[in-house]
């Protein structure tokens, strides 16, 4: 057999323990060697094969190990990726608390669920900006027409006051008089429109309870208003129902509000026209009567897709509306606003060139003997009333506000002793016996505020009015707070100012 063959242990071992000549004589021997040869060979192939084997195994290992350790980076590159967005998104370090459970599809679903309230945060914000410009465009309007309608009875007055300096005669006074009256009592109440809505906005308006006639009323107003409408060659006609249960319990400063705003609307939209104020017996339902009150005019009309916009403050139908005929842009709205506190709503029909109607409906108390009333004057109705006697304890700052106010009060025979500040009235209340103290709350040395507080300290049962020109609702209410009893904001009404001296008058 050639040795070429054999596997080299083998022959090692052969050569070793056999001869040549044995071998060769003993077919049995060679027999027995080929076959441990070929066991020897095909042991070498299955190692051969086991050790490729193992060394692929090893390579695929490290293949596979390398992929997966480069998909953990990978996996942490993106985790790092997203909590770093929800932060950002979030906008606090640290807000966001993950765990070791958390995976990317709950950091997918977190960071959808940011992105989503970034989106509704922009959003609102982007309506708040929005909103904000159109208050800034409401507020520049709302200045220019306060400027004009504030400039034009203040030009009437400052230049009728320079011509009676000039002419200084009879005849100026008489001719200009009513004219500086009827300016007075634009800019009068053109504050107390804006003071009324700052009230309604910010609840505090409250309904008295006063028997009047409702009739009455009506035909006062009227006749308050013809001045009014004469300057547009207007007419104002009142119709009234024969079978109209007027005699009523409700507030009638709050529904002469509503309807001479809703007559002056009227008037000032309405040239050479007809204005109708009609009242309708609709029912009388136990003690209530239910009526509806018309206000009609033939004038320039309402396109009623600004039926809404006309009830917003400062709004006007349209924007050349306020430049043509004035007005502030209140007056509706406080209408609509006070008609709530009746429980009623403003219906309106109109058409562009024919004119409008507005109406409603008002379901009040009937007033006989028997009706349960809380105490107090019909302020309406009410006449000035004498106060001979009434010891008053004016405290003011303001020398001209001084003037007027004594010259007020002496009309109605009242004592009056001044004080120019706080700590003056504090001393003279000391020194002197009062009926009531006149407070004004914004003052130098010593404000109405420690004055009030100075004085209740030693008299809790003086009543003090406080006469002011503030009308933060957190400084009035400071106010009642220490111990003041009522407040009458400036420029007052002699006639409010005498209704509240009144109330304390026990001569």
């Amino acid at each position: 057999m050639a040795d070429n063959n054999l596997n080299r242990n083998l022959k090692r071992q052969i050569n070793k323990f056999l001869s040549d000549e044995l071998i060769n004589d003993n077919p049995s021997i060679q027999e027995f060697i080929e076959a441990v040869n070929q066991s020897f060979q095909n042991y070498e192939k299955d190692a051969e094969l086991f050790e490729q084997s193992i060394r692929l195994n090893d390579l695929e290992f490290y293949e596979i190990n390398t992929k997966i350790q480069d998909q953990l980076e990978k996996k942490k590159r993106i985790q790092a990726e997203l909590i770093q967005a929800i932060k950002l998104l979030n906008g606090k370090d640290g807000a966001i608390e993950l765990g070791p459970e958390d995976n990317l599809t709950e950091l997918l679903q977190i960071l959808h669920n940011e992105i989503e309230y970034k989106r509704e945060s922009e959003e609102q914000l982007s309506i708040s900006i929005f909103n904000a410009e159109k208050a800034n465009e409401a507020k520049s309007d709302f200045l220019s027409i306060m400027s004009h309608e504030i400039r034009t009875p203040l030009n009437a007055i400052i230049g009728l006051i320079y011509i009676m300096e000039k002419e200084r005669t009879v005849e100026s006074l008489n001719e200009n008089f009513d004219v500086l009256k009827t300016s007075a009592q634009n800019l009068f109440l053109l504050l107390n429109n804006i003071l009324d809505f700052n009230k309604i906005e910010a609840g505090k308006i409250d309904l008295e309870i006063i028997p009047f006639n409702f009739k009455d009323l009506v035909l006062e107003i009227v006749r308050s208003l013809q001045a009014k409408a004469i300057e547009n060659q207007n007419k104002i006609e009142v119709i009234i129902d024969d079978n109209f249960a007027g005699n009523i319990i409700s507030d009638p400063l709050r529904i002469s509000q509503i309807i001479t705003n809703l007559v002056l609307n009227a008037i000032k939209f309405t040239k050479n026209g007809l204005i109708q104020v009609r009242i309708n017996q609709i029912n009388e339902i136990g003690n209530h009567s239910v009526f509806k009150v018309h206000i009609q005019d033939n004038g320039i009309g309402i396109n009623l897709e600004k039926f809404n916009s006309i009830f917003q403050k400062f709004t006007q139908a349209d924007t050349k509306t306020s430049r043509q005929y004035g007005g502030s842009g209140l007056g509706l709205v406080i209408t609509k606003n006070l008609l709530n506190l009746f429980h009623s709503e403003i219906e309106l029909e109109s058409e562009i060139g024919v004119g409008s109607k507005f109406s409603f409906v008002l379901n009040l108390p009937i007033f006989n003997k028997n009706s349960e009333l809380e105490n107090g004057p019909n302020t309406i109705d009410y006449k000035e009333q004498k106060l001979e006697g009434l010891k008053v304890l004016l405290v003011e700052d303001n020398l001209i506000n001084v003037k007027i106010a004594e010259k007020i009060l002496k009309q109605w025979d009242v004592s009056v002793d001044v004080a120019l500040n706080g700590l003056i009235a504090v001393e003279k209340h000391k020194a002197n016996v009062y009926d009531i103290i006149l407070m004004d709350l914004s003052m130098p040395v010593m404000d109405g505020y420690d004055a009030t507080i100075n004085i209740r300290s030693t008299d809790s049962t003086i009543p003090i009015i406080a006469l002011t020109a503030s009308t933060s609702y957190l400084s009035l209410e400071k106010a009642m707070q220490i111990g003041i009893n009522e407040y009458i904001t400036k420029p007052f009404s002699p006639r409010e100012l005498n209704l509240k001296l009144s109330k304390h008058y026990y001569f």
